[in-house]
């Protein structure tokens, strides 16, 4: 096999270790994010295309040092400035993806546009400066790009993004807390994907400030030296790339961080007198009627049941009982459970088949509530159960 391709002078190196490994994550990344767009188109499902929208800029910004390490810009130098990667847009991608994968109704509204307004910008004079002869880009460089617009940039990329990753963020723990008080079984829709997603991303973002702020205000970096965070963000692609495909599944939920707070803003003080009638009457309902056997019961149902609206029976159980609506489900449950194995209930049934017949609905869930209420895993409680029996 021929490794160069020699044009003139320096030649052309695309199988150098380097090279090829940006070169399968790119491709990687490539591919995943066309079935995305396909899904999008067939599916019409937002967080697809947004993730796609990710997957491409993260490729995107991944050619440069493809390129570099094959001596493209050494003998085509009239390539400097290209804007292959346009970061302002990074974790716009990702809040909109979080929307999005978090709430399936959510639409890209007219003024959603003002967010990519600083990458349009970046996009604009990075252009302007490509059109440029040889002898003004070293001039604009030397005089002006590396000591003065290379720390700005970074400055203004680095507030953007750490903006949205923190809104991201907060935006996902809300969910997460939204889960626990409005379903009894959380496990598919919690997007443990999500959390990972972003924790990685961050991780990568703080990786990132460092090399750009050292190459702003410390010293200049070498190519060499900015491959070790090229590779890390090459890896994170070819990962996000794989794992986002298979794992982002939007689920038809509805969650609104902003509609969310303004119900809790809504909900009043229920009188003392009240507040403990209704704590009878729910108590009487779950005791009589077992609702948590269903194993997709939510808050909305349960508040039909006991005639209230899903605020006030929230704040009865938050404060009637000090617990969220998914723990106090699932101890009834795990009551129920405790109680068919100690009458010898697990003789006819596997351990898990009674969990399934106690309304829980993963293995994973039931291991998890099982532990939290009694202090012991199931296998542990079941044992003594048998050797009590």
């Amino acid at each position: 096999m021929v490794n160069f391709l020699f044009i003139e002078g320096l030649p052309l190196d695309f199988f150098n270790p380097r090279s090829i490994i940006l070169f399968i994550c790119i491709l990687q990344g490539a591919i995943f994010a066309a079935l995305l767009l396909l899904r999008y188109f067939k599916q019409k499902k937002s967080a697809d295309f947004w993730l796609a929208a990710l997957l491409l800029l993260l490729c995107s910004s991944l050619i440069t040092p493809f390129i570099g390490f094959a001596n493209v810009y050494d003998r085509n130098q009239w390539l400097t400035y290209f804007p292959f990667g346009i970061t302002y847009g990074y974790s716009v991608c990702i809040w909109f993806y979080v929307l999005t994968l978090t709430n399936a109704k959510r639409k890209f509204e007219r003024k959603d546009r003002l967010l990519f307004v600083p990458s349009v910008i970046y996009l604009i004079f990075r252009l302007m400066l490509f059109a440029q002869n040889l002898e003004f880009k070293d001039w604009f460089n030397e005089k002006y790009y590396q000591p003065f617009v290379s720390p700005f940039v970074f400055i203004t990329e680095f507030g953007w993004n750490a903006a949205f990753l923190c809104f991201s963020i907060r935006h996902y723990r809300k969910y997460r807390a939204w889960l626990n008080e409005n379903f009894s079984d959380t496990e598919k829709v919690k997007f443990d994907w999500l959390r990972n997603f972003l924790y990685i991303f961050t991780f990568v973002f703080i990786v990132g400030a460092i090399f750009d702020f050292t190459g702003s205000f410390l010293f200049r970096l070498s190519y060499i030296q900015f491959f070790y965070f090229e590779f890390v963000l090459a890896l994170v692609t070819y990962y996000l790339a794989t794992a986002g495909y298979l794992r982002s599944q939007t689920i038809a939920l509805e969650f609104s961080a902003v509609k969310s707070e303004e119900i809790e803003a809504r909900k009043t003080l229920l009188p003392e007198k009240k507040l403990e009638r209704l704590k009878s009457k729910l108590l009487k309902l779950m005791q009589n009627d077992k609702p948590y056997l269903e194993p997709n019961l939510t808050l909305t149902d349960l508040s039909k049941q006991i005639g209230v609206n899903s605020a006030v029976l929230s704040y009865v159980i938050n404060h009637g009982f000090g617990k969220n609506f998914n723990d106090f489900t699932n101890e009834f449950r795990i009551a129920e459970v405790k109680k068919k194995l100690n009458n010898g209930g697990a003789d006819n049934l596997m351990l898990l088949g009674v969990a399934l017949d106690c309304g829980f609905n993963s293995k994973a869930t039931f291991n998890r509530a099982f532990k939290k209420f009694t202090g012991v895993s199931p296998k542990e409680f079941y044992e003594d159960a048998k050797i009590n029996n």
